[in-house]
């Protein structure tokens, strides 16, 4: 939070042995694995940085594949590849739209729901499923340029496209809520591989709508295979962790499903309106420009977002460790930081020359705007994820709409005066204010977590606290 298979390799056995393993794994492991997975957890710092480095590369691979994936399509003809690359990217945000609020429900309360925790996924997977078909329906039904659908029944299939790639993002964020994220990366490979083998495969018949339909068919593939080992094997022998935070009734449960379903609405406005501004008021040579310089700053912003999703299952499966595993956060989202900002504001022009020096010359301001808002993105991301966690959705509802009217009107107001530079200002603007609002809540945040650690131990407080710390109820105490 994207189908016959000629790949063996990538088949459905393999597949299948991996969801087997991870059945196994749900009924407890053997004592020597346990020993083992202890002593790597020991190493790395423990279950948020492994979840975290699972998440991380994840996003890495993805986008590696990814590259390859287009670089193969490309054997289509162009506008081919314009007119599937249009509909997998539209299929991909609506998907987005569908899935993430639900997906971010499953992250902080799967670890409490215990033998309702089946029920609740079926039920994400029901709201996500109708969202998904609104959507995708919608668009259809709108969007009457015959570029895209050239005939009725690839109209009729696009709210289908939606559904599943939705089902399959769903199938990822309930892996994370059951800190069970070292699934994804084998989860992605598979899917990976097989939509490559499957877009290789359909490039030497040039068959219509085989670009899409190496996209999603593995997608559905492992909707089909994983979801009912989740379901009826995996989910119904969970039971509710010990100091996980209280699975909430249903009146507060679907407050929170609105707001999550708002952040994740004002999430791709951004994405959504920034090319449409740059096109209508520079070009569409212009967008080229902008477009990979967002790209490339964006895989640093989801490095940020696996670990703020990390932190945040984490938190919400044991709040009594609430306090260390922010700061464990906190340090790992810096030493992402403080390594890719001097990397892009430094190469920034290297790495655009990849693709000429037309996109250096236009793009390496952007770029390193962006690498500047690194800093102001970790303040900002931090106190969201805190505010998940202590279910404080109104403050991320109104920082997240803030942020994203900030960037759009500036960028309006600065695109024509200044190029593509004027979205980067736009956005290091957006950020930096965001980063003023969530610094001062943001460091009581953290005072309050170091009374609450050094009165768990015991140690007298240097200084009383005012006002309470705000960690939510886990189970069985408040």
């Amino acid at each position: 939070m994207t189908q016959p298979s000629n790949a063996p390799h990538f088949g459905r056995p393999d597949l299948e042995a991996t969801v087997r393993l991870m059945a196994v794994s749900a009924d407890g492991p053997e004592p020597a694995a346990e020993d083992r997975r202890r002593g790597v957890r020991k190493l790395l710092g423990g279950g948020l940085e492994l979840n975290a480095i699972a998440l991380m590369a994840t996003s890495g691979m993805t986008a590696l594949f990814g590259l390859v994936f287009w670089g193969v399509a490309a054997s289509y003809p162009a506008e081919e590849v314009g007119r599937s690359s249009a509909l997998i990217s539209t299929a991909m945000m609506m998907s987005v739209v569908a899935s993430l609020g639900v997906g971010l429900l499953f992250t902080r309360f799967l670890g409490s729901a215990g033998h309702r925790a089946r029920a609740m996924v079926l039920a994400g997977y029901g709201v996500a499923a109708v969202v998904a078909v609104v959507l995708g329906g919608a668009f259809v039904l709108f969007f009457t340029d015959d570029t895209l659908f050239g005939s009725g029944s690839e109209r009729a299939a696009f709210p289908l496209l939606v559904v599943i790639l939705a089902l399959f993002a769903l199938q990822d964020w309930v892996l994370i809520g059951m800190q069970a994220a070292r699934w994804v990366p084998i989860e992605q490979l598979l899917y990976s591989g097989l939509k490559l083998g499957l877009v290789a495969l359909f490039a030497v018949t040039a068959m219509r709508n085989g670009i899409v339909l190496a996209w999603v068919a593995p997608a559905a593939l492992a909707v089909l295979v994983v979801t009912p080992v989740l379901l009826l094997r995996v989910l119904p022998r969970r039971g509710s962790k010990e100091g996980a935070v209280a699975l909430p009734g249903r009146r507060t449960l679907v407050g929170l499903f609105v707001g999550e379903y708002a952040t994740g609405a004002t999430s791709v406005i951004v994405p959504l309106f920034m090319p449409l501004i740059v096109v209508t008021m520079l070009g569409t040579e212009a967008n080229a420009y902008y477009a990979l310089p967002w790209l490339i700053s964006e895989a640093v912003t989801v490095l940020l977002w696996n670990i703020s999703s990390s932190y945040i299952t984490e938190a919400s499966n044991d709040v009594r460790q609430g306090p260390a595993l922010m700061r464990r956060a906190w340090r790992l989202s810096w030493l992402i930081g403080v390594t890719g900002t001097p990397f892009l504001l430094v190469g920034a022009p290297w790495l655009l020359s990849l693709l000429g020096d037309a996109y250096a010359e236009e793009g390496t301001t952007l770029l390193r705007l962006m690498a500047a808002a690194l800093p102001f993105t970790i303040v900002h991301s931090m106190y969201i994820a805190f505010s998940r966690v202590k279910q404080q959705m109104g403050r991320v509802v109104a920082l997240q709409t803030l942020s994203a009217v900030i960037v759009v009107v500036l960028a309006l107001v600065l695109v024509r005066p200044l190029g593509v530079a004027g979205v980067g200002v736009a956005y290091l603007c957006a950020e930096a204010i965001g980063c003023a609002i969530a610094a001062v809540p943001l460091i009581r945040a953290f005072r309050a977590a170091a009374a609450q650690d050094g009165a768990q131990q015991g140690e007298p407080e240097s200084e009383p606290v005012t006002e309470p710390i705000g960690w939510v109820r886990a189970e069985g105490r408040t």
